[in-house]
């Protein structure tokens, strides 16, 4: 064999080598990606009243390796933490890896069943806690795509956060009234009633009757000398005070905050166990039947609080346009009871999630029926049905996955409703 010959055998066994160690070492890489993958688990947020984090338990999940259970009496070492009551609740997951949607909800005291707390406002960080003492445990469960799923429990040991002084409002945005009696001055008993005739949207605690003597001793800063006396206060002081409850209801009539509008837009989707129509996403109270998903509708509006939401008050509301006679098709509707079914209207594109679904993204959905075209309904358009009406559409996919995902979540409630 000559030099030639034996160098280019050597070069081959060297070539040889390398691409085996670079397979092996592709072969580990992977199995140890593929271990890394299955062991992964959900993003832990941190959780947080005000400006006081809590502590934060992973439940049951379902991720890369399947699902794994894990209840609440399964935890070790609960440490109820002790906070105070604030009205914002902020839950924060690391950036990149927030669910779609997240649910707010708490367990029985008996720490087996869960209740889930509707969120009709779409304020993520509003409390739902109450401004009392109180030993609770929260239950969030976010939601992912392609059914990815985890539940974080939140034990807390509420302390309530009242006003400085106790005659002061505890409600933002409310009026708090005080009366003040003595043996020969008895108090109107009827005060309340009387508000709320001639000021029925007034938003107003009662703080009760006292004594002139316990009001000298106890809040000599009020410097109430005689009785009977009325005195109002809003969150920061004192208002108005009188001896006399026309002047009162004069004062209060003057001084009640309603703000007025008119609306229009789409109805987008209607709850009637709750009793809300979304018009362009929007909540608002209102139990009308004739009210449908799809309707152009018009709106009178007052506000009786510029700072809280569900203080608005639907006053009159008028349909403008109707929708395309074809989505009253019963067709569409849901065959089975608690479920719902999709009517999609779009191009090839926009219907191929729809052919083969992620069913843990759909296990309300019983039927799915896809057109790229529907009368004169505009494409792209999701439609979703339950076994009586439209109850929501949408453009977007997100958007259909976050209200299945809130449906989901609320039937257990809504069922105790009927």
């Amino acid at each position: 064999m000559d030099k030639k010959t034996e160098i280019k055998l050597e070069y081959k066994k060297v070539l040889l080598w390398v691409v085996g160690l670079t397979m092996v070492t592709g072969v580990m890489i992977y199995f140890d990606k593929q271990k890394v993958y299955k062991e992964e688990k959900p993003p832990i947020p941190v959780v947080s009243l005000g400006e006081q984090q809590t502590e934060v338990f992973l439940g049951s999940y379902t991720w890369n390796d399947g699902e794994v259970k894990k209840e609440l009496a399964d935890l070790k070492e609960v440490n109820f933490k002790r906070v105070e009551y604030r009205d914002q609740l902020h839950i924060d997951f690391p950036e990149g890896k927030e669910p779609l949607y997240l649910s707010k909800g708490a367990y029985d005291p008996t720490g087996k069943a869960k209740y889930p707390i509707p969120s009709m406002f779409n304020d993520e960080n509003v409390s739902f806690l109450g401004n009392y003492p109180s030993v609770l445990t929260l239950s969030l469960k976010a939601f992912w795509k392609n059914g990815r799923r985890a539940e974080y429990i939140v034990p807390l040991n509420v302390e309530a956060n009242p006003p400085e002084k106790e005659y002061l409002p505890v409600n933002k945005g409310f009026y708090s009234l005080l009366g003040v009696y003595s043996g020969e001055s008895e108090i109107d008993t009827t005060i309340r009633q009387q508000i709320s005739e001639a000021s029925p949207n007034f938003l107003m605690e009662t703080k009760g009757n006292v004594h002139l003597e316990m009001a000298r001793n106890y809040y000599p800063e009020l410097q109430i000398h005689s009785a009977p006396m009325y005195l109002l206060f809003n969150q920061e002081k004192e208002v108005f005070r009188t001896d006399s409850v026309e002047p009162l209801l004069r004062y209060i009539k003057d001084h009640t905050y309603v703000s007025k509008k008119t609306m229009e837009g789409m109805v987008t989707k209607v709850d009637r166990e709750f009793g809300f129509v979304y018009v362009d996403n929007y909540p608002f109270y209102l139990m009308d039947p004739g009210i449908r998903v799809g309707q152009k509708i018009q709106l009178e509006i007052a506000n009786l609080n510029n700072e809280l939401p569900y203080q608005e008050i639907v006053e009159k509301v008028e349909v403008l346009e109707e929708p395309d006679q074809i989505l009253l098709n019963k067709d569409w509707l849901s065959n089975t009871k608690d479920n719902l079914s999709l009517l999609v209207i779009g191009d090839t594109a926009f219907i191929n999630p729809f052919k083969n679904p992620q069913r843990e993204d759909l296990t309300l959905i019983d039927q799915i029926t896809s057109k790229k075209s529907l009368s004169s309904i505009k494409s792209p358009s999701i439609f979703v049905f339950n076994t009586e009406e439209l109850v929501f559409q949408t453009d977007d996919y997100d958007n259909l996955l976050k209200y299945l995902f809130e449906t989901e979540q609320l039937l257990p409630l809504k069922k105790d409703l009927k």
